[in-house]
Formats: structure tokens, sequence, C-alpha cells
């Protein structure tokens, strides 16, 4: 039971970062050139962070769907996860705010904290399910 609820705070972490990633682009999509500038900080860019935590849905889902073996699943959502989170934070201290002046909404200045702290909730959840697949002994 904690496995399930461990996988799904990951999964919903992992879209909760999807969203907020794809968020400026939905409601402000003449922006997209100085998004991309702004997305692409950094030594990888968010991009690899966005393809880290899609990777880590599948990986949720076939760790608790019986789809591959749980450990292995725990081992690789948590490698997937802190990675995730170190690109994020790396790409957040290198994001130039200078492409996005004049921007439509001020909260575009909080985005790559928010960015950040959502994608934090990516490898404590998978610590979590990690931990309940080897207390269960999967």
């Amino acid at each position: 039971m904690r496995e399930q609820v461990a996988a799904a705070l990951g999964i919903a972490g992992c879209l909760a970062v999807v969203v907020v990633l794809g968020l400026p682009y939905a409601l402000f999509p003449a922006w997209g050139a100085e998004l991309g500038q702004y997305y692409a900080a950094g030594p990888l860019g968010v991009g690899a962070a966005l393809f880290f935590v899609l990777v880590d849905i599948v990986v949720f889902l076939a760790g608790t769907r019986g789809r591959a073996d749980p450990t292995t699943a725990a081992g690789i959502a948590l490698t997937l996860g802190v990675v995730a989170l170190l690109v994020t934070l790396s790409w957040a201290l290198s994001a130039s705010l200078d492409p996005l002046f004049g921007f439509p909404a001020s909260w575009i200045t909080d985005h790559r904290w928010i960015v950040v702290a959502l994608t934090a909730v990516v490898p404590v959840a998978a610590g979590l399910y990690t931990r309940a697949v080897l207390e269960s002994g999967a």
C-alpha cells in the first residue's frame, strides 16, 4: 500500500513539473522564442529534466504494475529523480530573465524556483517508494 502511495506521489510530482514547464507556452504562445532561450539556460537546459521526469512516470508505473522488478524500478526512479532535481537546480541558478523582459505575467520571476520545488517532490517520493519496496522484501 505504501508503495502505491509513494509511486502516486512521484507520478503527481512528475506531472506537476510537466504542467508548470508547459504553462508559460500555453498561456503566452507569442513568447515562444524568448521562453526557448530561458529554458535553454544552463549546462543542459531544463528540457533534460523534463525528459527525466517523463521517463520516471513510466518507471513508477512499471514498478507498481508488475511490468518491472520493483527493486530495480525503485532504484531507477530514485536516480532519475535526483538527476532531474540537479538539472533543474543548475538551470534555475543559471537561467537569465533577460529574454523575458516585458513578459506579461509577473509570476515568471518565480517560475524557475517553482519548477525546482516541484521537481524536488520526485526524488523524495522515489525515496519513499524505494524504502517501501525494500521493506516489503519484493
